[in-house]
C-alpha cells in the first residue's frame, strides 16, 4: 500500500488537515505503509489528497482509506481499560460520538476560514499551489473552494460569490470556539483525549489543530484562540515531536541542509508508538543542532526560498503561457477563432460567388 499526501511545512508532516489526520492515524496504528509526500492531487480520483493505491486500486479521501485499513485490521489499539468486547463497543461508540461533535462544530468554520474568507483564500491557495505541479496547481485548489461553497450554501444560506456583507459566519465561529474550549477542557489533565493511548479521535484533533496553529493567515481567529489554550498547543507539539520528528518539513531550513529528511520524496511510515517515543528526542536534537538553533517548531513566518525574484518570474512566465494556451484553446473550441486551412495560405479571403446578380450587359 502507498499513501499520497501533500508535503509539509512549518515543521508539520503535511500542510493539509486530512493528510495530517491520516498520517497520525497510521502512526498511532504502527502501520507499515509507504508514504509519498509529493503526491499530485490531479492523479487522485476526487482531485484531492490524500489517496491510496492498494492492490492496484485508487482509494481517495480519509474516510474511505480508513475503511479499507480497518477492514485489513489496521487501526489504533484500544486503551488498556477495555478488557472485554462490551467495553470495546462502548468505547468505540463514545469515540464516534466525540468525532461527530467535532465534525459538526469545527469543520464548517475551519473550511470557511481557509477557503472562503476573502482575506485568507489567496494565502491558502498559494500554500497549496506550491505543493502541486504546474499546470495542475491552477486547477486543483479550486476543488476546495467549491467544497467550501457547498458547506456555506447548505448550512448558512450564502454563496462564496456573494458580497462579503452576506457572509454571515457568526454561528460557525461561535460553534468552533465552543468546540475548542470543550477539547481543551477534556485535555486538561489527560495526555490523550480518551484513555491512556492515542485513538482515532486524537488523529482527528491533530489534523485540525496542527494546521490551525501553524498556518499563518491574515485573519486566523481560531489560531489566536488556540494560543490562549496552552494545553492545545502542548498537545500539537507533543504529537509532532513524538511521532513526526523525521517527517516534519520546513522549506526554509531544508534548503540549508543537503539531503535532509524534508527532501525525501518517499518514506516508510513504520514503527510503533513506543519506537517513536524512544527516537523522537534524539531525532529532534539532531535537527536542532543542524539548524543551529534551539527552536523545534516553526511559526510559518520565515521567508520561503521559493519566493525569490527568479522563482516568481518563472511562475509568472509559466502562468502567462498556461493562460494563453487555455484562452486560445477555448476560442478554437467555441468557434471564436479559426485556424487557417491548407487551401488558404495567408492569401486574400475568397468568397463564393452566389450567382444571383443581374446581367447588365444587354
Amino acid at each position: 500500500m502507498e499513501i499520497f499526501v501533500y508535503r509539509g511545512e512549518w515543521g508539520l508532516p503535511s500542510i493539509d488537515c486530512e493528510c495530517n489526520r491520516l498520517l497520525a492515524y497510521l502512526k498511532f496504528s504502527g502501520a507499515k505503509v509507504t508514504v509519498n509526500y509529493n503526491g499530485n492531487p490531479f492523479s487522485s480520483p476526487n482531485g484531492m489528497l490524500p489517496y491510496m493505491i492498494a492492490n492496484g486500486k485508487k482509494i481517495a479521501g480519509y474516510g474511505r482509506i480508513v475503511e479499507h485499513l480497518s477492514a485489513a485490521g489496521i487501526g489504533p489499539p484500544m486503551p488498556n481499560k477495555t478488557p472485554n468486547v462490551g467495553d470495546e463497543s462502548q468505547h468505540a461508540t463514545r469515540i464516534n460520538g466525540h468525532m461527530q461533535y467535532v465534525q459538526e462544530n469545527l469543520h464548517a468554520y475551519f473550511m470557511y476560514m481557509l477557503w472562503g474568507d476573502p482575506k485568507n483564500v489567496d494565502t491558502t491557495r498559494t500554500v497549496y499551489a506550491k505543493r502541486i505541479p504546474i499546470p495542475f496547481n491552477f486547477y486543483c485548489p479550486r476543488k476546495y473552494v467549491l467544497r467550501t461553497n457547498d458547506i456555506t450554501q447548505s448550512l448558512a444560506g450564502f454563496s462564496l460569490e456573494d458580497s462579503i456583507e452576506f457572509h454571515d459566519v457568526s454561528e460557525f465561529q461561535h460553534n468552533a470556539k465552543t468546540c475548542l474550549n470543550w477539547i481543551a477542557t477534556k485535555l486538561e489533565d489527560n495526555r490523550w483525549f480518551v484513555g491512556d493511548q492515542p485513538t482515532e479521535m486524537d488523529a482527528m484533533l491533530y489534523g485540525y489543530l496542527s494546521v490551525l496553529l501553524k498556518l499563518t493567515l491574515p485573519n486566523n481567529v481560531l489560531q489566536n484562540h488556540i494560543r490562549q489554550c496552552p494545553k492545545l498547543m502542548q498537545y500539537v507539539d507533543r504529537i509532532t515531536t513524538t511521532y513526526f520528528a523525521k517527517e516534519g518539513y520546513n522549506s526554509f531550513t531544508a534548503t540549508n541542509t543537503s539531503n535532509g529528511t524534508g527532501n525525501q520524496q518517499k518514506s516508510s511510515n513504520t514503527g510503533t508508538p513506543n519506537d517513536a517515543n524512544s527516537s523522537s528526542s534524539s531525532a529532534g536534537g539532531e535537527r536542532s543542532e543542524k539548524n543551529g538553533n534551539d527552536a523545534k517548531f516553526h511559526t510559518g513566518q520565515q521567508q520561503d526560498p521559493d519566493d525569490g525574484p527568479k522563482e516568481r518570474r518563472k511562475r509568472y512566465i509559466l502562468s502567462g503561457l498556461v493562460a494563453t494556451v487555455a484562452m486560445v484553446g477555448f476560442a478554437v473550441l467555441n468557434g471564436i477563432l479559426t485556424l487557417p486551412s491548407e487551401g488558404n495560405h495567408g492569401n486574400f479571403v475568397q468568397y463564393d460567388d452566389p450567382g444571383d446578380y443581374d446581367d447588365d450587359d444587354n
